[in-house]
């Protein structure tokens, strides 16, 4: 029987396809989180802050409520993300004169000057990942997903 095992003879049903693709994408998006996280520590970044720094000089998000959305956090955490962002003197907050609810959020100069360095990152990263990848790999694979995420926003 654990002859069996070791050598991976075991009677157990093939995996699932949907869930074997499933985990491959998990596996691949955290290990590109974890290396990009990685390339970020020069900067004094965590894996938590430089995604809302990204997404402030993208102009993808401009209030707390807005950037929370885009990175799929509830507003409280990153109401204490931003308040480390602050401290760093990265990020300033400005409540809305018209709705005092509202908080829009700017990049402080320093700011700027760390976030204009985060795409370069990120994209070696991918770089890495795609590695011996042809043009035309790369070019289905993101038909691939493109789908992936298509087929998700008609449900």
């Amino acid at each position: 029987m654990s002859a069996v095992l070791a050598s991976g003879a075991a009677s157990s049903p093939p995996e699932d396809p949907y869930r074997a693709v499933g985990r491959l994408i998990k596996l691949v998006f955290s290990s590109l989180v974890r290396g990009v996280d990685q390339r970020m520590q020069p900067l004094g970044l965590t894996a938590m802050q430089w995604e809302p720094l990204l997404l402030l000089s993208l102009e993808r998000a401009d209030t707390v409520a807005a950037l929370a959305r885009e990175s799929q956090v509830n507003c409280g955490a990153m109401t204490r993300m931003l308040d480390r962002l602050e401290e760093k003197d990265l990020v300033k907050r400005q409540r809305s004169e018209e709705d005092r609810r509202v908080v829009h959020l700017h990049l402080t100069e320093k700011g700027r000057n760390v976030a204009q360095k985060i795409m370069p990152i990120v994209l070696e990263e991918l770089q890495v990942h795609l590695r011996d990848f042809t043009p035309e790999e790369i070019a289905s694979l993101t038909r691939f997903l493109t789908r992936m995420l298509a087929n998700a926003s008609r449900m």
